[in-house]
């Protein structure tokens, strides 16, 4: 036997890499729809803490505290400017 490659084509079909078995079994999860679903208690948590935020930052540009008998707008109280 000769266990030299020769220079002329063969008539054989190649080998696949790996088994139609395999290949169907790796692209099963593709078929059908993906749905990214959260459960209703993390809208309703992220809900509250968006209505938190916001509430905090109104109070903050609309809220006032009294220093020395003059009235200072929170946002000014806390970063020191008054």
């Amino acid at each position: 036997m000769n266990d030299k490659p020769s220079d002329k084509p063969s008539d054989e079909k190649p080998t696949p890499l790996f088994r139609a078995e395999a290949i169907r079994h790796r692209t099963r999860a593709l078929f059908g729809d993906v749905v990214l679903a959260a459960p209703l208690s993390t809208w309703i948590i992220t809900g509250l803490l968006v209505v938190i935020l916001v509430g905090l930052a109104l109070f903050g540009i609309f809220a006032a505290v009294q220093i020395d008998g003059e009235s200072v707008p929170i946002w000014r109280w806390v970063l020191g400017q008054y």
